[in-house]
């Protein structure tokens, strides 16, 4: 069985919401909502946001641990040293320990949901061809430590290819 091309499993581009640099996250996270992938039904949504410029160059992936990273509250590095891993006793539901307070951290998080979209992005670090197996793909998603990569036709971006699909590809081409 002769394996797949990155083309070929690739997502197209108008599977995922797109925005702008300059776009806020909340903005962002509006225009992911909006959208309906066409992938199957029995697959979860990708929390996936492509960020281009005004000249409609792709910049970059907005991922899901993107976005729960910029909205992680700042008592989150003190929460860590309060709570371990497995906590042995119930943990406090308040955060009093932190001085937490729910009015403090949703408004932290109505101004951290106005930054730019592009705080929150992962650039662009390589790209696989239309017509590179998927074997490819997978080497290089592995060495750069990514989930994600462009697929590239003619020079211009049409696709993205997911470690999942590749991965998957890979292996029942093997098997």
């Amino acid at each position: 069985m002769e394996m797949k091309r990155a083309g070929e499993i690739m997502l197209p581009l108008e599977a995922f919401p797109f925005v702008p640099y300059w776009f806020t996250l909340r903005q962002a996270l509006a225009e992911l909502g909006s959208i309906e992938t066409s992938r199957d039904s029995a697959r979860k949504m990708l929390w996936i946001i492509l960020v281009f410029n005004a000249q409609s160059q792709f910049l970059g992936i907005v991922q899901r641990q993107d976005i729960l990273r910029g909205l992680r509250p700042s008592t989150g590095d003190k929460i860590r040293g309060i709570y371990p891993p497995f906590a042995s006793e119930p943990a406090d539901p308040l955060l009093s320990r932190l001085s937490f307070s729910p009015e403090s951290a949703v408004q932290e998080l109505r101004n951290q949901i106005e930054r730019q979209i592009i705080e929150f992005m992962t650039p662009i670090q390589i790209s696989v061809n239309f017509s590179d197996p998927a074997l490819l793909a997978v080497h290089l998603m592995i060495d750069r430590d990514l989930t994600f990569v462009p697929v590239v036709r003619d020079g211009t971006v049409v696709g993205i290819l997911n470690v999942e699909d590749a991965l998957n590809e890979v292996i029942a081409s093997i098997i």
